[in-house]
């Protein structure tokens, strides 16, 4: 999802089944669709944050009412930009990436137990991305009555663009692939026709969004 105007941009991938996952997915667009955003940084961050604590009571509520309380939820990248500085919350596998002329680095980390072994040194990119546990995650909206979002702040420049995904994007994409397709200023649905061209088995998303652009 896109607020262009308002500095907030999100990728949302349901799970849980096709109809619960969309379902959860909506639950949390809606969620987003409403949050007022004004004040600082700051105070753009808690309003996102308490419409995912909501999104997640809600969507346990109804898991709970009509699936016998059977998973449902979706991961959630958010990014929000307001002059010269941002903010990314995210639950689950869904990314952020920074891109500049030095290169392209991930911001968010999977909250996965693929993860820690990466962490750890244990595995590398490439074999994170083929690991058989490398769809479990521990974190999601709608997951638990106790969600924990991880976030961070960090200042912006004008040259920087950012890209969001799903992790039927970066699962069959590396960092490199991602930032050469960046460099090339591929678009969002050139990146996802390379995700698909790659061989991902899973709903392709992706968001681009330049600093520049919305840095007032």
């Amino acid at each position: 999802m896109c607020r262009d105007g308002d500095g907030l941009w999100a990728v949302i991938d349901g799970m849980g089944g096709h109809d619960a996952g969309d379902l959860a997915a909506t639950i949390i667009r809606e969620s987003l669709d409403a949050v007022t955003l004004g004040g600082s940084i700051a105070h753009r961050l808690l309003a996102v944050e308490s419409a995912l604590l909501t999104a997640n009571h809600a969507i346990r509520h109804h898991a709970a009412l009509h699936l016998r309380s059977k998973p449902m939820g979706a991961t959630v990248v958010v990014l929000l930009i307001y002059r010269d500085e941002a903010a990314v919350l995210w639950a689950g596998d869904a990314r952020l990436y920074r891109h500049t002329d030095q290169g392209t680095v991930l911001l968010t980390r999977d909250h996965t137990p693929v993860q820690a072994l990466v962490d750890a040194g244990e595995i590398d990119e490439r074999q994170a991305m083929t690991h058989p546990r490398a769809h479990v995650i521990y974190q999601a909206i709608g997951n638990g009555d106790k969600l924990e979002l991880e976030q961070a702040r960090f200042d912006i420049s004008a040259q920087q663009q950012f890209l969001l995904t799903s992790d039927g994007v970066h699962s069959v994409l590396t960092v490199d692939q991602l930032g050469q397709l960046m460099a090339e200023g591929a678009s969002e649905s050139v990146i996802l026709k390379a995700a698909l061209n790659a061989g991902s088995k899973d709903n392709v998303t992706a968001v681009k969004v330049s600093a520049g652009e919305h840095g007032e």
